[in-house]
């Protein structure tokens, strides 16, 4: 309903904030009292679940905060208009199509819902009056139509309209200022607006006015024109409105100076509210299309009870996250994107943007198709204050993080490779250069076949260093491949010194088939080197460890099926067992390059094994073996 002359202007805003309303309340009653209407306002609030269809139907004005608000609106038949006070005119409360105007203050709020009332009130039926409404009243109702217009065309002629009826007895036009001149652009029916003439600012009492930006009454200095003298008003730094007397009509008093003053102060306010609507709405679109086309995902949200409620995604985000916006509008995006293991970091996240941080940090991101990695720039609406609303940006920089891991393994082996060489290669090298130079000095050739020990020590380095470089992060190629029939192919190749080997449990396991070899071939010279004599203690104490004498062979079993991990969780798995000597007391270090307990070892075969089970995605771990001896487990799950 739309409340008539007299009669009091109802306001319905939709939220349980009753503050909100006495403050809109309050800033209402002061612009109609300063706009001489004696129209009331009454203002109140009431929650979107608590008010009733009547109200609602009642209501000239109602304003929603959020979507609950709207989803009340569209809930019944409506007769008044709806105006969105949000921060963000690109929202989709802002945008929704049942929203008459947005305001983003209170002060533009209270302007808007005033504006809206005076629009309205033109659409009322009155009585036929009992009698003939004075000037300022004809020109205060003309004022609606000045309040209603959305576009300068429509401003101008609903001003001559106004004129027209607060002036019947003179012509109107109006001019506006086109570079150099000043051109009329709208004239009273009966006056062709290509018969008026246009004039150069400065010149004529058009221009003059444009130039001063001082009103006037002045004789018409056309001389062939047949008005005799012309009132002339400026609006604004562009525009004139003018009024024109001709021979037979009263001149121009006081009164019709103040009326046309009072005139073009309405039309320049609402030429003022047009551009300040047609600016807010090209910053709404531009800002709209940067948020559609931004490369990298972005979601636009309202933080509801302290959680990021998404309220527009754009393509990128749909691509990259591979969620539909349907399933994502409405919901906390933290519920859809934020790991387990980082709450806590997005609560922080989020208490910081609620006090009007900027925030910009490296984050791990879950996607339908796993973990990446973002650098998240997140905006709030308002800096340095409380926020509801903001713009979050996430650029995707898992390719530029997995590249710096490689680096950083690569660097790894690098510093690992430049330690085995300066060092382990080091002493053969000179123990050999010692040789040769004992065997120079007395003839005695027998120092040569220690220098060739020296070397052929070397060449075994140079052999397990080119075998460790190749091991990567990648295996190439995997297969379905037989446990058992892998083990007895890398035994083969191995010098057992009499060790025997137990397949105990065969399995079949996702691997490369060349590099699981190479894997046990390693564990299993590790057994029969270090398995059989004490390099702790430099004797031979087998006898403790599971085989009845130090001359019995070592035995090496192998088996695949359910281990159990450090929590005792079962985990699927094979592993490599021996009765020998057990692990040294510096057991956490066996798969480090590098270390051994031979003075004869290189200690990279366990290295090397390492690398491929890492590669393959499995775990290595060294653990006693249940006859003391040594357990190398290999944790495929």
């Amino acid at each position: 309903m739309t409340a008539a002359l007299g009669e009091h202007a109802s306001v319905l805003v939709l939220d349980d904030d009753s503050e909100f309303a006495v403050e809109l309340g309050s800033h209402l009653g002061a612009e109609r009292r300063d706009s001489d209407d004696g129209e009331a306002v009454e203002t109140h609030a009431a929650a979107p679940d608590g008010v009733g269809d009547e109200h609602l139907v009642g209501a000239d004005v109602t304003v929603v905060v959020d979507e609950a608000g709207l989803d009340r609106v569209r809930a019944v038949e409506r007769v008044g208009a709806v105006v969105a006070s949000v921060d963000d005119p690109t929202g989709r409360i802002a945008t929704d199509p049942l929203v008459d105007a947005v305001a983003g203050s209170p002060e533009a709020l209270s302007e808007t819902v005033s504006w809206l009332l005076a629009r309205d009130r033109r659409s009322v039926v009155r009585s036929e009056p009992t009698r003939t409404p004075s000037r300022i009243e004809q020109l205060n109702a003309g004022m609606t139509e000045l309040a209603a217009v959305r576009s300068v065309d429509e401003a101008y002629r609903a001003t001559i309209a106004v004129a027209e009826q607060v002036f019947p007895e003179f012509q109107c036009v109006v001019a506006v200022r086109d570079g150099e001149w000043v051109e009329p652009v709208v004239a009273s029916s009966g006056t062709p607006v290509e018969d008026c003439n246009r004039v150069r600012v400065g010149a004529g009492v058009a221009g003059r006015a444009v130039q001063t930006g001082d009103a006037s009454i002045a004789p018409n200095p056309n001389p062939e024109s047949r008005f005799d003298t012309v009132l002339t008003v400026p609006v604004g730094d562009d525009v004139v409105f003018q009024l024109a007397a001709g021979a037979d009509a009263d001149e121009f008093d006081g009164a019709d100076r103040r009326l046309a003053e009072l005139l073009a102060s309405h039309l320049e306010e609402t030429l003022d509210r047009i551009d300040v609507t047609e600016t807010l709405r090209g910053e709404r679109d531009r800002l709209l299309a940067l948020f559609t086309n931004v490369p990298d995902p972005a979601i636009a949200y309202d933080y509801v009870d302290g959680d990021p409620i998404v309220r527009q995604v754009n393509d990128a985000f749909e691509a990259t996250f591979g969620y539909d916006a349907d399933e994502v509008l409405g919901e906390s995006v933290d519920d859809y994107i934020v790991p387990a293991d980082a709450e806590s970091e997005a609560d922080d996240l989020n208490e910081r943007l609620q006090r009007g941080e900027n925030v910009r940090r490296e984050v791990t991101r879950t996607t339908t198709e796993g973990l990446r990695h973002f650098i998240l720039h997140v905006i709030p609406i308002h800096l340095d204050a409380a926020n509801a609303a903001g713009y979050a940006i996430y650029t995707d920089v898992t390719d530029r993080r997995e590249r710096e891991e490689t680096l950083r393994r690569q660097n790894e082996r690098l510093d690992e490779f430049a330690s085995i060489v300066s060092h382990d290669l080091r002493n053969p090298l000179s123990v050999a250069e010692g040789y040769v130079d004992l065997a120079r000095e007395t003839g005695d050739v027998d120092h040569l076949e220690k220098a060739a020990d020296a070397i052929d020590r070397m060449d075994e380095f140079v052999a397990d260093l080119l075998s460790l470089a190749r091991q990567g992060r990648s295996v190439g190629e995997t297969e379905s491949v037989s446990l058992a029939a892998i083990a007895h192919e890398a035994w083969s190749s191995v010098d057992t010194d009499g060790a025997t080997l137990t397949v105990e449990a065969d399995g079949t396991l996702e691997a490369n088939r060349t590099r699981l070899r190479e894997l046990l071939e390693n564990v299993f010279r590790n057994s029969v080197e270090h398995g059989s004599t004490s390099s702790r203690t430099g004797s031979d104490d087998s006898v403790e460890h599971g085989r009845d004498s130090p001359d019995d062979p070592l035995s090496v079993r192998v088996g695949a099926g359910t281990l159990h991990d450090d929590d005792g969780e079962a985990v699927p798995g094979f592993y490599v067992e021996d009765d020998g000597v057990g692990l040294p007391e510096d057991a956490d270090r066996v798969f480090e390059s590098g270390f051994t307990t031979e003075e004869s070892g290189t200690g990279l075969g366990l290295a090397i094994s390492e690398r491929i089970a890492e590669a393959h995605g499995w775990t290595a771990h060294a653990l006693a073996g249940a006859d003391g001896g040594a357990r190398f487990e290999f944790r495929t799950g």
